[in-house]
């Protein structure tokens, strides 16, 4: 008798078949049901605790998730899920989690049937594709120039965080900075080379910066006009006319917390604010309309790159050395004082030397400045970032800043550098009670500035509030009995029942009747009535035109695409073998 040929490891942990599908399902629906009860305006808060002793309160779905450490594949798979969510549209985090596990809950039948999985996802994938044509026909154009409208929508995806109690005040902040830091295709090329190239093209970028002030202003009055007229085309039935623009929230808006105030005291500001003071206690702290300078060297003595050795025989070279070091430094301070500038900012040190110099000409100095908050200052002032004051010009140094000054908060000095002419840059300042109550600020504000950062890319809004999965669910069902034969039929309907979860889960969260309230709204869509949704607070019916909660299309499409896809993908996994041992009896 032949003896069995092992390819491997038999030590290994091995799930294959029909029992490995299962097991990616449970582990699926298992991550969907922690985050199940963060869905709606009364969502639940989750506590969590990492390894160092900090605490996390949120219900936002990927930080949740971020901090949860998992063992099985597939749920290191939902988790990354919610991650490229948050990554791609900034929202929808929790409903892409929920729609996955729902998605693998449905294939369980089919499975058991025997249904082949590809059989599965090829329903899976038409369905897709129909529900993208569906959503893109209930979806309505949106005037991104309205701020009521804008304003509106911002409030229906941060109504369901925390910070919903000051509504009004955050949705003004996100909308506020994200139309602060948008840009057009004139803007970007008039100095490409400078925010792409930053600090090593300063040179190169230099040359240019006389020219590029014009376009900018007529740039920023490009960005206020465009929108507008994209969404007149969008009324009109054309594609909307979306310049290409770059609406960089992580890099030019940033969020600076300080504990301690009221919330009521947070503001954008219209330039930029730093955790910085002043070099010397004789350096001016308020300069109106300065002339800014920024550097990426150190303003001290060039030590040599290798250890160096000088053998010295007359005491008068020892002085000379010494001398030779003051004079470099006199020599460096000499060619930034001939710009005549008010404020120095620079990434490196400034010697005390140095700073003797600055202060008897009446300069400003910041020393050891972030490479991102240096970028955010080069945007909001016009000034351009040089490696050397060798290269030093009268078109590097900004003149875009209004005011700058340096302020005390609690116990830390800030450096504002406020009322700038047009700056492509902003930060927003956000007070609050606690640490922990700023952070959950800080991330549902993030999520707000994504949601209008998406609809100035793509202005087209769907209903929210369960009435977009509800109309995918009706006309899905209705497709799948009228246009789709064979076996295909089932996972195509399952797609549609599966989409039910969301108004599902809000009635639940809301403590409405769930069966009832599906099958008020069942009828509503079967009647063509596209915006009936559910009311979160209550768990009832409603027309969303009238309750006014509406939802990015991107978010949506980009919620149904990860969703299905990632489900597809994990059902086709029919062997996992872990790198584990077995675990002994």
């Amino acid at each position: 008798m032949q003896s069995p040929v092992i390819v491997l490891n038999t030590n290994k942990q091995r799930e294959s078949g029909h029992k490995a599908q299962m097991s990616n399902i449970a582990a699926g629906k298992t991550v969907a049901d922690v985050v199940r009860t963060c869905l709606g305006p009364r969502a639940m808060l989750k506590m969590l605790l990492d390894p160092m002793g900090g605490i996390t309160l949120t219900n936002d779905g990927f930080a949740i998730l971020r901090e949860c450490e998992v063992a099985h594949p597939a749920a290191k798979s939902m988790i990354e899920l919610s991650r490229t969510q948050d990554d791609e549209v900034g929202d929808g985090t929790t409903s892409v989690i929920i729609l996955a596990g729902e998605m693998l809950a449905i294939s369980v039948p089919f499975l058991e049937r025997k249904i082949h999985p590809v059989v599965i996802l090829r329903g899976f994938q038409r369905a897709l594709e129909d529900a993208q044509e569906i959503l893109r026909s209930i979806a309505v154009p949106v005037d991104t120039n309205d701020r009521e409208q804008m304003l509106g929508l911002i409030k229906s995806a941060i109504g369901t965080k925390f910070v919903s109690r000051w509504n009004d005040l955050m949705c003004g902040l996100a909308l506020t900075a994200v139309q602060t830091v948008v840009r057009r295709t004139a803007d970007l090329e008039a100095d490409s080379a400078e925010t792409s190239t930053g600090a090593s093209a300063s040179a190169a970028a230099g040359g240019d910066a006389d020219a590029q002030k014009p376009s900018d202003d007529a740039a920023a009055a490009a960005s206020t006009d465009a929108p507008a007229s994209g969404a007149k085309k969008a009324a009109a039935g054309g594609a909307p006319d979306v310049d290409v623009r770059e609406v960089d929230i992580k890099r030019f808006a940033r969020i600076e917390k300080v504990p301690g105030g009221e919330i009521e005291e947070s503001r954008v500001l219209d330039g930029v604010m730093i955790n910085k003071d002043v070099v010397h206690p004789k350096m001016r702290r308020y300069i109106e309309n300065p002339r800014i300078v920024l550097l990426d060297c150190p303003l001290e003595y060039k030590k040599g790159e290798s250890q160096t050795n000088i053998e010295i025989t007359r005491e008068e070279d020892w002085s000379r050395i010494l001398e030779i070091e003051e004079e470099q430094i006199k020599s460096m301070c000499e060619k930034i004082v001939a710009l005549k500038p008010d404020l120095v900012i620079t990434e490196k040190g400034v010697s005390d030397l140095a700073q003797h110099y600055l202060v008897k000409n009446n300069i400003t100095a910041l020393r050891r400045m972030r490479k991102t908050d240096n970028n955010r200052i080069a945007r909001a002032t016009g000034a351009t970032i040089v490696t050397s004051v060798d290269e030093l010009k009268e078109q590097d140094v900004g003149t875009g800043c209004g005011l700058f000054s340096v302020e005390k908060i609690g116990d830390e000095y800030f450096t504002f550098l406020t009322k700038c002419k047009n700056p492509k840059a902003c930060t927003i300042l956000l007070r609050g009670p606690g640490k922990d109550t700023l952070n959950e600020i800080d991330r549902n504000l993030q999520d707000a500035m994504c949601v209008a950062r998406n609809v100035l890319f793509n202005p087209y809004l769907c209903p929210g509030g369960g009435a977009s999965e509800m109309a995918l669910a009706v006309q899905l069902g209705q497709r799948a009995k009228s246009d789709i034969d064979g076996v295909e039929q089932w996972p195509y309907g399952g797609v549609a029942e599966a989409m039910e979860v969301i108004p599902r889960t809000l009635i639940q969260n809301g403590g409405g009747n769930a069966i009832r309230t599906l099958t008020e709204l069942r009828a509503k869509h079967a009647a063509g009535q596209t915006t009936w949704g559910v009311d979160g607070e209550k768990g009832v019916p409603v027309d969303m035109n009238e309750y006014g909660v509406w939802e990015p299309l991107a978010v949506k499409l980009q919620t149904i695409k990860t969703a299905i896809d990632s489900a597809s993908l994990l059902l086709r996994v029919d062997d996992i073998v872990s790198g584990t041992a077995k675990k002994s009896a």
